[in-house]
């Protein structure tokens, strides 16, 4: 297949239909509260749209979790530290923005967090393992059933995006005072992108410990807090081929 015919598969792939999810009445309720439409069978597997726009949201909520952690430096990091925080909210920018080019939109832009996740670096720090594995787990399952729908430029995209937010998990346990790499594979955590859903609910709805909501602050301000570092923007697969 030719570069340009895998584009406009996998764009019309992203953008056909209305997101669902599937995983029972509680995920059918969450998702129908944030317009995600009717749940369809957890064996029948995600449809391109609902992985597209689960990850965009949890792109976004991880952008807007490193933004805060950065702002003002509230827990003290180094200076080493801060801009290896800045290089991850830049790679999580840059996941939205490719998910955004192939149709995906978060569900919210505003989220909850544990209520001394800016005073206490060990709620930070776990917080952010926590979110890590989450992603990791779930890029990991939308690479499985990329392939499973025969869509395998999407499949390796997801696959890439999957290998940075282990590298963000690594170095973050890093920054808490873990030892970075304990785990010969990243954890199989899920099957489907939407059985992340009950992951990200506390973040989105609040909840016991979790305060807010905490707006997304927006591609300008976090440029400017960026100052000009940023990571390496390499091509994703989907682009490539």
């Amino acid at each position: 297949m030719t570069q340009n015919t895998n584009s406009r598969v996998s764009r019309r792939g992203f953008m056909k239909g209305a997101a669902t999810v599937g995983g029972g009445i509680a995920i059918t309720s969450f998702a129908a509260s944030f317009g995600m439409g009717t749940a369809q069978a957890a064996e029948a597997g995600d449809d391109v749209a609902t992985m597209a726009n689960l990850a965009a949201t949890a792109e976004t909520l991880a952008a807007t979790s490193y933004y805060n952690t950065i702002l003002n430096n509230p827990l003290g990091y180094s200076d080493d530290d801060l801009v290896y925080l800045k290089l991850a909210l830049s790679s999580e920018m840059y996941h939205l923005a490719i998910l955004q080019s192939l149709g995906g939109k978060s569900l919210t832009d505003k989220f909850y967090v544990p209520a001394t996740f800016l005073s206490d670096s060990g709620t930070n720090a776990k917080t952010f393992m926590a979110a890590e594995t989450a992603f990791t787990g779930a890029y990991l399952a939308a690479t499985r059933r990329f392939a499973e729908l025969g869509l395998p430029n999407l499949a390796a995209t997801t696959a890439q995006h999957a290998a940075t937010e282990a590298e963000h998990l690594a170095l973050t346990r890093m920054i808490g005072g873990f030892i970075p790499n304990p785990n010969a594979l990243p954890a199989p955590i899920y099957y489907n992108v939407s059985n992340a859903v009950p992951t990200l609910a506390p973040f989105l709805k609040g909840g016991t410990g979790f305060i807010g909501p905490v707006p997304f602050p927006g591609a300008d301000a976090i440029n400017a807090l960026l100052g000009g570092i940023k990571a390496f923007p390499v091509l994703p697969y989907v682009k490539a081929y």
